[in-house]
C-alpha cells in the first residue's frame, strides 16, 4: 500500500474524458466509468489549481470546477470551486487543491486539501473545496453531509488540511476494515484554520472503522491548538490508537493557530 505524508504527494495516470468551458466564467464538468486510469486538473489563472487522479479495476465518478472569473472587490483574486465524488475497486483516489493567491491583508495564500485512499477492497471520496480572496474552505454541506471519505478491505487513508508548511491537520487510517470518515469542513483563516468544525454549518467530524489497523490525528499550530473535546494544546497535538476489532471517534473537530 503506498504510503503518503503530509507536505507531499505525487502521482501519474493516464487519461482525460469530456471537457467543457466558457469565457468568462470558466467550467469544467467531467465523468468517468470504466477501468484503468483517469485524471483531470483545473487551474483558475494564478487564483488556484485542484487536481483529481484515479486508477483501478473499476473506477467511476464524477468532477466540477468552476473559476468565477469574478473578482470580488476589486482584489485581484477570482472565486474558484472545485468538487468530487468518485468510487474505486483495487486501486486509489487522490484529489488537491491549492489555493495560490490571497488578498494578503486576509492572510497570505498556500492552503492545501489533500485527500488519497488506496485499497485493494473498494474506495470512495466525496469532497468540495472553494477559495476566494480571503480563505480556502471545503465546506460538504449541500454536497453530501456525511461519509465523505470511505474505504474497505486492506487500504490506507490520508486526509490532510495545511495553511502552511507548520501549520494543518491530518487524519491517517492504515487498516484492514471498513472505515468511514465524516469531515463537513475545513476552514483557512489570515493565520488559523479549522478541521472538522462547521464553517456556516453544523460541525460533523467522526470516524467509524469495523476491523483492524491504526489511526492517528496529526496537529499542528504555531501558537495553540483546541480541540471540541476539550484538549487544548501548543504546538503538537497527536492521537493515536492502534485496534483489533474496531475504532470509533465521535468529534475530532479542532483549530489550530
Amino acid at each position: 500500500m503506498k504510503k503518503a505524508s503530509l507536505f507531499g504527494i505525487a502521482f501519474a495516470a493516464l487519461f482525460l474524458l469530456g471537457i467543457s468551458s466558457v469565457s468568462a466564467v470558466t467550467t469544467v464538468d467531467t465523468t468517468w466509468s470504466g477501468s484503468g486510469n483517469f485524471e483531470t486538473h483545473f487551474t483558475a489563472g494564478d487564483d488556484a489549481h485542484s487536481d483529481f487522479w484515479t486508477g483501478g479495476s473499476v473506477i467511476s465518478g464524477e468532477f466540477h470546477a468552476t473559476d468565477s472569473d469574478n473578482n470580488p472587490y476589486g482584489y485581484g483574486v477570482d472565486s474558484v470551486e472545485a468538487k468530487v465524488k468518485s468510487h474505486v475497486e483495487n486501486g486509489f483516489i487522490a484529489y488537491q487543491f491549492n489555493r495560490n493567491d490571497a488578498k494578503t491583508s486576509y492572510g497570505e495564500a498556500g492552503q492545501e486539501s489533500y485527500t488519497e485512499i488506496d485499497t485493494d477492497g473498494t474506495g470512495y471520496l466525496a469532497w468540495r473545496s472553494s477559495s476566494n480572496y480571503a480563505s480556502l474552505s471545503s465546506s460538504n454541506y449541500g454536497w453530501q453531509a456525511n461519509g465523505q471519505i470511505q474505504a474497505t478491505g486492506n487500504h490506507f487513508i490520508d486526509h490532510y488540511f495545511s495553511i502552511s508548511p507548520t501549520e494543518g491537520a491530518e487524519i491517517i487510517v492504515d487498516a484492514d476494515a471498513n472505515t468511514v470518515i465524516t469531515d463537513m469542513c475545513e476552514k483557512s483563516g489570515s493565520s488559523s484554520y479549522t478541521f472538522g468544525k462547521g464553517c456556516g454549518c453544523y460541525t460533523n467530524a467522526k470516524v467509524d472503522i469495523v476491523g483492524s489497523g491504526t489511526f492517528d490525528l496529526h496537529a499542528h499550530a504555531d501558537n495553540s491548538i483546541v480541540t471540541d473535546t476539550g484538549i487544548t494544546t501548543d504546538g503538537y497535538l497527536h492521537i493515536h490508537s492502534v485496534f483489533g476489532t474496531g475504532f470509533h471517534i465521535a468529534n475530532f473537530a479542532l483549530s489550530g493557530n
